[in-house]
């Protein structure tokens, strides 16, 4: 049984502008509310794992990312919808800002937001699924042994179905 669904945030469950940490710049993309919505009645934790470059850049702050997901987060308490996790990586190895200059782990195809949501929850990696847009998604689930799907052009809400069905043998 699934326990856990990690997202790529930009491009899979929100549109990516690029550096998207602004409130007035989100816009859900098809189906994303009504899949966390079906996870979260499903008692499946909902994890958004993402790099945040534009803090190394100088773009935003931590605390803007912080604040844009609560802002996310507040948009679904409304309909009765909640995100359970989100963890962002905001190094880069050729940011300007000093303190955010480096390799790490946390930055995906690294696996170490992963790594760190399974063991603040407990999961296996065959209780979790992860649905990406990107390569470097694809390559963290695959280094921490997470189940994949490259985001498709349809509702986000039917793959997950799709995919809980396959999982869960309904």
């Amino acid at each position: 049984m699934l326990k856990c669904f990690f997202f790529d945030r930009d491009g899979v469950i929100i549109k990516n502008y690029g550096y998207v940490c602004k409130i007035e710049k989100l816009k859900w993309l098809k189906g994303s509310i009504k899949a966390i919505h079906f996870l979260n009645k499903k008692k499946i934790k909902v994890i958004l794992v993402t790099n945040q470059s534009g803090v190394a850049r100088g773009y935003f702050s931590e605390n803007d990312v912080k604040s844009f997901h609560n802002d996310m987060n507040n948009i679904l308490k409304k309909l009765n919808i909640r995100i359970d996790e989100f963890y962002f990586c905001p190094y880069h190895p050729n940011g300007k800002i000093k303190k955010y200059k480096k390799k790490s782990n946390l930055r995906k195809p690294g696996n170490g937001m992963l790594i760190k949501a399974l063991k603040k929850y407990d999961f296996k990696s065959d209780e979790c699924f992860m649905i990406g847009d990107q390569i470097k998604d694809f390559q963290a689930a695959k280094k921490t042994k997470i189940s994949f799907e490259y985001k498709k052009g349809t509702s986000l809400e039917n793959q997950v179905k799709n995919i809980i069905m396959r999982k869960n043998g309904i």
